[in-house]
């Protein structure tokens, strides 16, 4: 690049109000710090050791920066990459960084990338995913607690209308067919909702975000557990640590946990427990959803995770299956490089086991 394009990029620089950055590896020093990068991080010099500003840099993102920084090191490609800052006003603000490892002039080796403020994203994401939660765990309450009851007035009204069929009363035959006719299309309807929510999640594209699993998590549960009297089923939540960092779609994930825990109520009789949990492992997060439930037969273990698996069943009050449910969540887990897995004995219970990779 000559001298007069330089001047140009460097103009353009100076006017734009993208934070924008040079940083030379070698004696760790920012070596040009734009006007926006400038008053965004409040630095009132250009050349300022990293060490001066990395304070600035949340404690539960140092080591995913570190890390981060170490990977751009061994590459020329553009790498992507976003974490949070507490400026010196205490505010906490989520950026998202875009960098380039480089060599200019005598070898000289440089990252240069741009800022960008993405906290209002981030909260506008949190609070979609947290009434998204709210919405999945009453969908599948609703689902457990209508369900039964419909299908018990469905099984009656056909019953009745069996016995009355000779009958010359016709008026009670109208009536029978007519709830038997409305609570099928209720439940035909109910089972549909929840089918076509599940799938339209799955079917979008991935969209990956560093997460905390833990209150991701324990926020899903807590809907739960605000049922406890309506399902009959106790719910318990644990993690190793309060905070357990992982790179997921956060709206995929979240719904293949749903669903194993909808599955586990659906075959967990009254005053059955699950039990949710996340460990930390070296390099991997560990999630368990057990349940003192019914269990799965034997035979149908080997085609559980199959697409339309002969292992469906209806739940114990009726909840219907596609017998797509198992597949698509495998299928989740496997696209976050995951592996899923479950242990099950009839009239104990099924523990589900997912394992994803942290870093």
């Amino acid at each position: 690049m000559n001298d007069e394009a330089a001047n140009s990029c460097l103009a353009l620089a100076e006017l734009s109000t993208q934070a924008i950055f040079s940083f030379d590896i070698k004696s760790c020093k920012f070596i040009y710090c734009n006007p926006a990068f400038r008053e965004y991080v409040q630095l009132k010099d250009d050349s300022i050791p990293a060490k001066d500003i990395s304070f600035l840099i949340h404690p539960e993102d140092e080591e995913y920066v570190r890390e981060s920084y170490e990977d751009l090191l061994r590459t020329t490609r553009k790498r992507t990459f976003e974490f949070r800052l507490i400026l010196s006003d205490d505010r906490v603000r989520s950026v998202r960084v875009e960098a380039f490892n480089t060599v200019i002039e005598k070898k000289r080796q440089v990252i240069t990338g741009m800022v960008e403020d993405i906290t209002a994203y981030k909260e506008h994401s949190d609070t979609l995913n947290k009434f998204s939660n709210k919405k999945n765990s009453i969908l599948n309450i609703l689902s457990h607690d209508i369900l039964g009851p419909l299908g018990t007035i469905q099984n009656l009204s056909g019953i009745l209308n069996r016995k009355f069929a000779n009958e010359d009363n016709l008026e009670i035959s109208k009536f029978l067919n007519s709830i038997e006719k409305i609570s099928k299309q209720s439940i035909s309807m109910v089972r549909n909702l929840l089918t076509r929510e599940f799938l339209e999640t799955a079917d979008a594209e991935l969209v990956r975000r560093r997460t905390n699993i833990v209150a991701a998590l324990a926020e899903m549960v807590e809907q739960y557990k605000q049922t406890e009297e309506v399902a009959k089923v106790t719910f318990n939540f644990s993690a190793t640590k309060k905070t357990i960092i992982i790179d997921i779609d956060e709206a995929k994930l979240m719904q293949a946990l749903n669903n194993l825990i909808s599955n586990a109520l659906k075959f967990t009789p009254a005053n059955g427990n699950i039990e949710i949990s996340v460990m930390e492992e070296k390099d991997t997060v560990l999630f368990t959803i057990a349940d003192n439930g019914i269990g799965i037969p034997e035979d149908l273990h080997a085609t559980l995770f199959d697409k339309f698996s002969l292992a469906r069943r209806p739940g114990l009050h009726g909840e219907a299956s596609t017998g797509l449910g198992m597949s698509i969540i495998k299928t989740i887990i496997e696209w976050h490089h995951g592996e899923i897995w479950f242990e099950s004995k009839e009239h104990v219970g099924t523990s589900f086991y997912v394992r994803l990779p942290c870093k």
